[in-house]
């Protein structure tokens, strides 16, 4: 969605654009894939960025990324598009100063717009951010603020700087409090809910996605297939099977992305549908996606875990006990690694159950939340006992 395109700053735009992701994402993930070595050649991702980065004279990216990956700096190269961004750069102050002189606010504004784009396009965080600063002060338009905050929040998601992320979300969820359209409204949730997975807060996350699945324009962050993967991806863990069957399992936008995305739907089915037999080859499949994702990755043991879990407990609510045998069958998985996983999970208190090593029986036990609340309990109360002690002899000295 481009800011320069918007002159009504409180109704949405009627016409619908094509926009692509950010090149300034997908070199986010190329950057990511070339130094995790899980996506092919390094030589082959240095080329596919090399080509974008020269394509659009990203110098102060090139630069940026040559410290981040410990690229050989190319002199000539960064010579050859500081020059070309010194004359894109002047074209626009030129065209500014016209502006100035032959026509209104409004007009100086669209250039000024023009050079933060600019800024933008070529990776120059710092001066990007210095100047959307200066402008959020000038212009007054909700919609061309918000379209700005935007930016600063990719630029924050490119380059790792969570507290730009953060606090340009908060700024944004102020201004739309007050006034705000539709549409950036929804680009807003699915801005905050990128931030939310990379934070780890499953729950948020899903909330925020979900609530954007129907009326989903964020295109300049990710494409729609991708951010069905997304809402997926957090929704397994946190949603009940209710809730995982009229948001997920029914919900025609999610539906309409399934064909192609074949092992999204598989893990789905093998879940809601109870088909075990395919649940653990499932989870490894979307695994191996979860490792190749720049913002997914650093949850990869988590979810595995977790998801395991979420199912291992469904699976064992249907029987009062089952043999460690059968349950590895039905999982298509050895007895020997079924029951190393699972003795993991009952031993952290993840699991209800207790196996039984000379019946080879794994029987479950029901949950008593009284009993639990009440052990908690008891711990709260002797951690406060024996603060209240060590306060009682402090002030006795």
């Amino acid at each position: 969605f481009d800011i320069m395109n918007v002159d009504d700053d409180s109704t949405p735009a009627v016409v619908e654009v094509d926009v692509p992701v950010d090149p300034l994402i997908e070199l986010k993930q190329l950057a990511f894939d070339y130094e995790s070595g899980l996506s092919g050649a390094k030589e082959t991702i240095q080329k596919q960025m090399l080509g974008t980065i020269e394509g659009s004279n990203m110098a102060p990216y090139y630069l940026f990324v040559c410290g981040a990956l410990g690229w050989a700096k190319d002199d000539k190269l960064v010579e050859k598009m500081q020059k070309a961004n010194k004359e894109s750069l002047t074209a626009l102050e030129a065209k500014r100063k016209e502006a100035e002189e032959n026509s209104g606010e409004t007009e100086v504004h669209d250039v000024e717009l023009e050079i933060v784009d600019h800024l933008h396009k070529i990776g120059d965080k710092d001066e990007c951010v210095k100047k959307i600063d200066e402008m959020l002060e000038k212009v007054k338009g909700v919609g061309k603020q918000l379209d700005m905050l935007f930016q600063k929040i990719r630029l924050g998601l490119v380059f790792g700087d969570r507290n730009l992320v953060k606090d340009n979300i908060a700024k944004a969820n102020d201004i739309l409090k007050r006034e705000g359209d539709w549409e950036r409204r929804n680009r807003l949730k699915v801005y905050e809910g990128l931030h939310c997975i990379i934070c780890r807060d499953f729950n948020k996350a899903a909330t925020l996605l979900l609530e954007s699945v129907a009326t989903f324009s964020c295109n300049e962050l990710m494409d729609f297939k991708t951010f069905i993967f997304y809402t997926v991806f957090v929704c397994i863990p946190v949603l009940s099977r209710t809730d995982l069957k009229t948001k997920i399992v029914e919900n025609p936008e999610v539906l309409s992305v399934m064909p192609e995305s074949p092992d999204v739907d598989n893990l789905l089915t093998s879940i809601y549908g109870c088909k075990y037999d395919r649940f653990l080859g499932a989870l490894d499949v979307i695994c191996e996606r979860v490792r190749r994702n720049v913002w997914l990755s650093a949850h990869l043991n988590y979810y595995y875990r977790e998801v395991r879990i979420l199912v291992f407990k469904q699976f064992l609510a249907s029987y009062r006990s089952v043999t460690l045998e059968k349950m590895a069958t039905i999982f298509n998985t050895k007895t020997e690694l079924m029951d190393s996983q699972l003795c993991c999970f009952i031993a952290s208190n993840r699991l209800n159950c207790k196996i039984d090593k000379v019946s080879g029986q794994v029987i479950t036990a029901k949950y008593d939340s009284k009993n639990t609340n009440y052990q908690n309990l008891l711990k709260s109360g002797d951690l406060l006992l024996n603060k209240l002690q060590k306060l009682a002899r402090i002030v006795g000295t």
